[in-house]
């Protein structure tokens, strides 16, 4: 395995080193602490990301420098996607765990961290 899920998406996203790993996991219970389930979880997580997290923001999606304009809320599944435009102006979305943040870091990353984080112990 290349530290993969399933999804193909990165088990470890390579910002997740940034935050101290206590802080990261104060930070999930924070957003889950009335969670009766993982959606509630997801949900409690997404909106605190929405909350503390500014776009646009720089990143490097697969080798290219990008503008995170938003995030949005997934169709289905624990996901949260990432709307980037490139330098040609080119709209193109991703799962944020696809992000390389490249600083400075967006204001709020820590909770990307977390929901990264969260999602990996999901399994």
């Amino acid at each position: 395995m290349n530290g993969t899920t399933r999804q193909g998406r990165s088990a470890r996203p390579e910002f997740s080193r940034r935050t101290d790993p206590s802080r990261i996991q104060a930070l999930i219970d924070e957003a889950t602490t009335d969670s009766v389930d993982e959606s509630d979880e997801h949900v409690g997580l997404l909106g605190m990301v929405r909350e503390e997290v500014s776009c646009p923001f720089r990143a490097r999606l697969q080798g290219e420098d990008v503008e995170c304009l938003r995030l949005e809320w997934p169709r289905n599944g624990y996901g949260l996607e990432a709307i980037c435009r490139t330098a040609k102006g080119k709209l193109r979305t991703a799962d944020i765990g696809q992000l390389a943040l490249v600083d400075p870091l967006p204001r709020g990353y820590p909770w990307i961290e977390a929901f990264l984080t969260w999602r990996a112990q999901m399994g």
